[in-house]
């Protein structure tokens, strides 16, 4: 039953007043008319609640289903700020709604470190790249669809990396081109086989080889191969898939360049790589005696050059370095272990010593001495992003169940690394300004937030900031 000081609230006309099942709230319905003599009543209007009337839009949402009104911000306008046209690049390729579900999932990933893929849809909500992008859908099952689609269209993401390697390299570009091991526990897809290091841990892996421009510090492009295949046949394909003409691929120790000399014999496309330390071509060359100063590393950087003709009569180059910090820590381990076994020789210490902290590389092409160190420290720079984005999938190992999801997840995480590099060579312009590292000032980044009471959330405040922050977002220009 209804109170009667209830039915006589004052509510709109034509209505009437019936009871609910939560405790002193009643529903306001419309009376629509009669039938057999019978009133015949409508939808919910309204209810009375605390013996007021209150329109059913203006009664206030279950927790649950409210709106999200307070956001991170910092790090996702960063991050948006240097990597939105790669969504215009997508779109060039894919749907536009494919697009935003691609480059909303590469953004998260660059702006919350190690998220899952169960916990993109939250991130996306809970951060303002929803209001940048609104009304995408990333729920896991979608983001799982998303990658297996990519890969099933290959072309789409070969067409992708063309489109980049036609824009961004240009006559005097220097790319370098790098692979590394990833490791694979899928027992279903083909990119699974067992390189030489993999079977040295009994694991599985893929290679990934990317283009990098050695200047901006972007990637290219990247291809995803299996692991067990012979390095020099995953460059190959690499080279003439993308129409590469010109590049350095820079190797480990195993690269077989001695049978790979019809590639390189026109002198565009080079290798460098590391040689083991006991070659014998340092010292054949004088290449330790011969030591100048190159660069201002932690401990002082020397380096000398020396070149060669192989069996083969093409000219080798040799760069020699030599690592202030790194010799110090091999000179003391060396009198560690001497002083360990009782057994110093001050003859074989002397040997050895001028070897102390040193690399030798060898490479068909004549570079500049600074440049190859340079070269080597982008390639480890790279790397790290490259493995901070192990899986898009939640798995510190890639576990897809086939091949078109290893191409999807890896494409994503590609994506993802050019935004990361981006931020960082933004940083690195405004290092001296900014006077904090770069983790600083991505934890700063990640405590700015963005709130609104605005019912139809078109005006949001940042939280205030304090001077540091002020300044670190006008540098940035966020």
């Amino acid at each position: 039953m209804v109170p009667e000081s209830i039915r006589k609230v004052k509510r709109p006309t034509n209505t009437v007043v019936a009871p609910s099942s939560k405790e002193g709230v009643y529903l306001v319905r419309e009376r629509k008319g009669f039938k057999n003599g019978m009133p015949v009543n409508g939808k919910v209007i309204g209810h009375i609640i605390d013996g007021k009337y209150v329109k059913k839009d203006k009664l206030p949402k279950r927790l649950s289903l409210r709106d999200i009104t307070y956001k991170y911000y910092g790090k996702a306008a960063f991050a948006d700020g240097v990597g939105k046209d790669l969504l215009g690049s997508l779109k060039a390729v894919y749907d536009e709604n494919d697009s935003k579900k691609i480059y909303c999932v590469a953004l998260l990933r660059s702006v919350f470190d190690g998220v899952k893929d169960y916990q993109i849809e939250d991130r996306y909500q809970k951060s303002f790249v929803s209001q940048f992008y609104p009304g995408v859908s990333l729920s896991r099952n979608v983001i799982c669809n998303l990658i297996s689609g990519l890969g099933k269209d290959y072309k789409g993401i070969s067409d992708f990396m063309e489109n980049r390697v036609k824009t961004m390299v240009k006559k005097g570009t220097d790319v370098l081109i790098d692979g590394m091991l990833k490791q694979n526990t899928s027992t279903v897809n083909t990119f699974s086989g067992f390189s030489y290091k993999g079977r040295i841990k009994g694991i599985a892996d893929i290679s990934i080889i990317y283009a990098v421009d050695s200047k901006t510090r972007e990637p290219i492009c990247m291809k995803v191969y299996k692991g067990n295949l012979p390095d020099f046949s995953n460059y190959r394909d690499f080279l003439e898939e993308f129409k590469i003409e010109e590049g350095l691929i820079i190797g480990d120790k195993g690269f077989p360049f001695d049978n790979s000399q019809d590639t390189f014999r026109d002198g565009k496309v080079g290798f460098i790589r590391p040689l083991k330390r006991n070659s014998g071509v340092a010292e054949r060359l004088d290449l330790f005696s011969r030591m100048n100063f190159v660069g201002s590393v932690e401990g002082g950087l020397l380096g000398s050059k020396g070149s060669e003709k192989g069996k083969d009569g093409e000219t080798r180059y040799y760069y020699c370095f030599q690592d202030g910090k790194r010799k110090m820590k091999e000179d003391s381990d060396y009198m560690r272990r001497a002083k360990k076994k009782n057994a110093f020789d001050n003859s074989e210490y002397l040997k050895k010593q001028r070897k102390f902290g040193t690399v030798v590389f060898v490479s068909n092409m004549d570079l500049k001495l600074e440049n190859v160190y340079e070269y080597y420290k982008l390639r480890w720079e790279i790397e790290l992003v490259f493995k901070s984005y192990k899986s898009v999938l939640s798995q510190t190992t890639t576990r897809e169940h086939d091949d078109y999801s290893v191409n999807g997840s890896e494409f994503i995480n590609f994506l993802s690394t050019i935004i990361t590099i981006r931020m960082q060579n933004k940083y690195m312009e405004n290092k001296d300004e900014l006077a904090m590292t770069y983790n600083e000032v991505e934890e700063k980044l990640s405590d700015i937030i963005k709130a609104t009471t605005d019912p139809d959330e078109k005006v949001w405040r940042t939280c205030t900031l304090n001077s540091t922050e002020k300044k670190l977002m006008e540098t940035l220009g966020i």
